[in-house]
């Protein structure tokens, strides 16, 4: 009997890790993974055995740089006085905001002006990538 509740705990704890592995978004997941079904971490968090926060040169190799961006998030010449601001141009940090202080892949984004502000943003609510290129 101990033999048999020794296996269940082990095979529990060797599970573990798996159950607390971070989801990776859906969009993210397929042109993430590798030829062996598994999602390649290094293509966001490098090489480092400490996994960090990626740069912002890692989301630019795919959706363009911060400039790119914010062309196409640009307002219309016509947007009203009221219209809520480029989220990728900020009046206070221009194109200078790493790109992970709003986008998330492990949890939930965030608007980061909304510290200060009160923005909605709806069209970007949905997590679908503006571009890949």
């Amino acid at each position: 009997m101990l033999k048999y509740l020794s296996a269940i705990v082990i095979s529990m704890a060797l599970l573990v890790p798996a159950a607390n592995a971070m989801k990776l978004q859906d969009y993210h997941k397929d042109i993430m993974t590798n030829d062996n079904g598994q999602v390649e971490c290094s293509n966001c968090h490098g090489q480092s055995k400490h996994k960090t926060i990626p740069k912002s040169s890692a989301c630019e190799a795919c959706h363009g740089s911060a400039e790119e961006m914010a062309e196409l998030t640009k307002l219309p010449a016509d947007a009203s006085p009221t219209a809520e601001p480029n989220p990728h141009n900020s009046m206070h940090y221009g194109t200078d905001l790493p790109c992970t202080s709003c986008h998330h892949e492990h949890k939930d984004s965030v608007v980061y002006c909304n510290q200060c502000h009160e923005f909605k943003f709806p069209k970007l609510k949905g997590r679908k990538p503006l571009s890949v290129k």
